[in-house]
């Protein structure tokens, strides 16, 4: 933007200097001639003056008037008797003007006027010519000024042109990084610079727009640590009716998986409570997530006699999606395989990097398939679930800058591939393909 500003600038003081230089430059011309024929007139009525007086007095102060003029001035006056006095003016053609009458010409660049003047004896010719090379040095001054003009002014012009795109691009670079910040989930980040007021009012309202998603967030994670918060008192209620079974056995069995969902219930209150800024990197690789998930759920597969297979293409796949979101959406697609297919039913897991940045996760099974192109939609489910598991999966690849994308694997069954944007990566809407039917 600096660049153009002062491209602008330059054009614009050119195109300046060019539309006033060149008629400046005619008219310097036309008045160092315009005031050479005004000094030629006026100088032969002078002289035309002091030749009439000369016929009474003499013709001293005549020659001394001739003798004193500047050297870029000749003047000659012939009398009737045919005494020259002065050096003559050289011209081939010259007018015969009449008593009294002035006329005007040039003789080889001079401007010349001459003059009849009725004497004793006959008349007397006057001719006095002005030199017009001073005038086209001056000329040549004036071309010469508007040159430099043309060099200095668009100089000064980028000076200031510059001044003034540095603070709008640094006030523009500013709302960016604001805006950058908002994106990465730091709710907190404010506008506080200056600039011109266009942009100064959009910082504000940036600001009124971030202070309204930090409230707005605030309260839907206090809601959601309120919500599980509740569920503690059935689980205890759970948990006393347990240690009550006459069966020991069974009764330890359950008050583990009970601990176990009042220590994750622990977690999604904490997790809800704490502040976005303060919960750790806002990227996690994705091979090194998947690859736990999978040793956790590889435990069910064996007990249900599933073949599991993990493939790793590329590693370090650095995706912008906090760790504990990116183990939840690969849970989520995880538990859909295990809940929607047989048991027998094999899985596989491939990661690999995306040329462009980011990474790819694709799931294929070998069970049924998807029966409703719709499963993806929230809330919506063929398999009694709640219909939010593809949902969730889908949401965090958008916000990542990715996509999910449903289709049929190479063995007939269901195919996820979820493409999560890389830390850089621009946050645009996300094309939601669906294959053939499923689950949620």
């Amino acid at each position: 933007m600096r660049t153009k500003f002062a491209l602008v600038s330059v054009l614009t003081t050119l195109l300046t200097v060019i539309l006033l230089g060149i008629p400046l430059t005619f008219y310097a011309a036309y008045a160092h001639l315009a005031q050479a024929d005004h000094d030629a007139v006026l100088q032969a009525q002078t002289l035309a003056t002091l030749t009439r007086e000369s016929a009474g007095s003499g013709t001293g102060q005549l020659t001394s008037w001739i003798d004193s003029q500047q050297r870029n001035v000749r003047a000659t006056v012939v009398m009737p008797s045919g005494t020259r006095y002065g050096a003559p003016v050289p011209c081939l053609q010259q007018p015969e003007p009449h008593a009294d009458d002035l006329e005007q010409w040039t003789c080889r660049g001079d401007r010349v006027a001459s003059l009849a003047v009725p004497m004793p004896g006959g008349e007397a010719q006057i001719d006095v010519a002005v030199d017009t090379a001073e005038a086209g040095e001056e000329t040549l001054r004036v071309i010469a000024l508007l040159a430099a003009a043309a060099v200095v002014l668009p100089a000064v012009s980028v000076v200031f042109a510059d001044r003034l795109a540095r603070s709008v691009v640094r006030t523009a670079q500013e709302l960016t990084d604001v805006a950058a910040d908002l994106r990465q989930g730091r709710l907190d980040s404010r506008f506080t610079g200056a600039g011109p007021p266009e942009l100064h009012q959009l910082g504000i309202t940036l600001n009124a727009l971030a202070a309204r998603l930090d409230a707005l967030v605030a309260n839907e994670r206090e809601s959601l640590a309120d919500l599980s918060h509740r569920l503690r008192t059935p689980i205890t209620s759970l948990m006393l009716q347990a240690e009550a079974l006459k069966d020991r056995r069974q009764g330890e069995r359950i008050l583990s998986a009970l601990h176990d969902l009042n220590t994750e219930v622990t977690r999604v209150i904490r997790h809800a409570r704490k502040p976005i800024a303060a919960k750790g990197g806002l990227t996690a690789f994705l091979d090194m997530v998947v690859a736990e998930r999978v040793a956790f759920w590889e435990v069910l597969a064996e007990e249900q006699g599933r073949a599991c297979e993990l493939t790793v293409q590329d590693t370090g796949c650095q995706v912008y999606v906090p760790q504990a979101e990116l183990e939840a959406a690969v849970d989520v697609l995880l538990e859909n395989v295990f809940t929607h297919t047989p048991e027998t039913a094999g899985v596989r897991i491939t990661v690999r990097a995306d040329p462009d940045g980011g990474a790819e996760l694709a799931i294929d099974d070998d069970g049924p398939g998807f029966s409703d192109l719709r499963v993806v939609e929230r809330g919506r489910s063929t398999g009694g679930s709640s219909g939010l598991g593809l949902d969730i999966a889908r949401r965090t690849a958008t916000i990542s800058g990715g996509r999910l994308v449903l289709s049929t694997s190479p063995t007939g069954g269901a195919r996820v591939t979820v493409s999560f944007g890389g830390p850089q990566a621009a946050h645009r809407p996300a094309d939601t393909r669906r294959g053939s039917g499923g689950a949620s």
